[in-house]
Formats: structure tokens, sequence, C-alpha cells
């Protein structure tokens, strides 16, 4: 088994001071994780957002990567339909040239439809968007003059430069939601999943299960050991500690995740969470169950 690190860096204050501490707090905690020999960091991407701060993520990986000298690399993820498929193939090429040959590359179609709103693209469009824009990406890594026409992007003979140190490119990632759909993509294009650090376990061991089955019905093996499994922890020499000390974290992040996934547009940076807690239609999970069910 091989330990990894996630990062959202949630900005947790409204002071927007703490930004920069807490962007210096993540690099910290990485540097300290590759210390302890963890093969891995993860740095999610989102926009408007105090739920994480790193709205563009070619830029941290490669700050990081100048900070580090082994750990592998990971985005996690790119939300595809959000950025020109050309410049992010360009972007992401260079950091792996920058460091090395350490990106881990996790894409995504994204889930929050006010994000999209902000982007004025059309939160329908999100699945197409991400299929063409990964044909791009992995096209514009493995192929001199590569050309592609599709609905929402047009590429005419473009050769990237720079071009990726991993061959035939950085190790990619999809992001899986609780569909079979998804799941089926990933089998079709021979990608290991990635899925959600939020997700019931039971919920996240069936897409693992699922997609097992996807790829022996296409004969093709799963890899299972392979893909990244996401989990809150927090360690303590004493049990009840350790699970009563992060219910102010984990009770935030779960309900400022609840919340976005309601917002269908405007911003989430001012919302009143106390306020939101009042008045939702329905309560979320204890955090006992939280516990059982996402965190070790």
């Amino acid at each position: 088994m091989k330990f990894a690190l996630f990062i959202l860096a949630s900005w947790t204050e409204p002071d927007a001071s703490a930004q920069s501490r807490i962007y210096g707090e993540a690099v910290e905690q990485i540097q300290y994780a590759e210390e302890l020999g963890f093969d891995s960091v993860w740095i999610a991407e989102h926009h408007s957002s105090r739920y994480g701060i790193f709205p563009s993520l070619m830029p941290i990986l490669t700050y990081v990567a100048a900070k580090t000298k082994k750990i592998r690399i990971g985005a996690g993820v790119s939300v595809l339909p959000f950025h020109n498929p050309i410049f992010l193939a360009e972007e992401s090429a260079m950091m792996d040239v920058l460091s090395g040959g350490r990106l881990e590359f996790g894409v995504g179609r994204g889930s929050t439809a006010y994000e999209y709103g902000n982007f004025q693209i059309d939160f329908d469009s999100r699945d197409a968007r991400s299929q063409e824009a990964l044909d791009i990406i992995l096209g514009l890594w493995t192929t001199p003059r590569f050309s592609y026409h599709g609905k929402f992007y047009q590429v005419d003979e473009v050769t990237l430069a720079p071009s990726p140190v991993q061959k035939p490119h950085p190790p990619v990632f999809l992001a899986v939601s609780r569909t079979p759909a998804s799941v089926d993509v990933a089998v079709s294009r021979d990608l290991p999943i990635l899925t959600s650090f939020s997700t019931p376990e039971a919920d996240n061991l069936g897409l693992f299960s699922l997609y097992a089955e996807r790829c022996a019905a296409a004969g093709k093996p799963p890899n299972i050991e392979r893909m990244p499994y996401f989990r809150f922890v927090y360690l303590s020499e004493d049990e009840k500690e350790g699970r009563e000390y992060p219910r102010e974290s984990l009770t935030w992040i779960r309900d400022l995740g609840g919340f976005r996934r309601t917002l269908t547009h405007g911003e989430e940076i001012n919302v009143d969470l106390e306020h939101w807690r009042r008045t939702r239609p329905v309560d979320p999970p204890s955090y006992e169950s939280e516990l059982e069910t996402t965190a070790y």
C-alpha cells in the first residue's frame, strides 16, 4: 500500500489575509509528507469557493514540484470544461517536464452548477465537453500535427511543445460519480478511477466493484491497485480524543459541501453557513455516522 495526501486548502476564516497562510501551510504539509515517505499528493481545483482556494492547478503543482524532490504530484482533479484543452495540455506537459516526470493527471467534469454558471458554460454540456477535451489532451501529448474536430473544440495540426517527460503520457485518472455511466467511460478508455473522499465507503467500494466487473466483461485487467482511495483520517493515541477532535472540521467541510451542491448560481464565499444549517430541508447524517462511513 502507498500513502497519499489530499489537499483542499479550505478557507474557513472570512479574513482574506488568511489565504496566504493557507497556501503556505499546504506546501509545508506536502514537504513534511515527502519527508515521511508519502508516495503522492493530490490537490483539488475549485472556483469562487471557501471549500478550496486553488482555482488553477498547474501553477500550484509546479510550485510544489520546485519545493520537493520525489513525491508524485497529482491534479485532483482538473475540471476539463473550465479550461481550453490545448492550453491545459501545454501547461500539464510543462509541469511534467519541470517536475522530472512526477505528474499524476486526474480529470473530471465537475459537479457544481454554480461554477458552470460563473463561467457561462451550459451545465448539461459537461459530459460531452469533458470527453472532447480529454481526446484533445491525449492526442496532443502523443501525436505531432494533431487535429480534432468536435462539437465544442477544433484543433488544426497543432504540435505540442513541450511534450511530457512520461511516455506515452503522464498517468491519467478519471473522477467518477455514483452513476454507472462514468465507470463505463473509464473502462472504455482504459483509465483508472478516482472516487470522492466525501462519498460513503460502501458507495465507493461499489464503484470499484462495478469497475472490476466492467473490466472483466471487456476482457481487461482492472488494475485496482493503481487507484487512489481517499478518506478522512485523523491519528491520535487516545481513541476518544481521536473521534472527537475532528468534529468541527469534518462538520464544516460536510456542510459547506452540501450547500455547494444546492447552489445553481451566484457565489458561495459569502454564504451564511449557520443560516443554511437552520433552514436546509433535510438534515445530513450525524457526525458519528460520518465517522463510520467516510473517516478513519
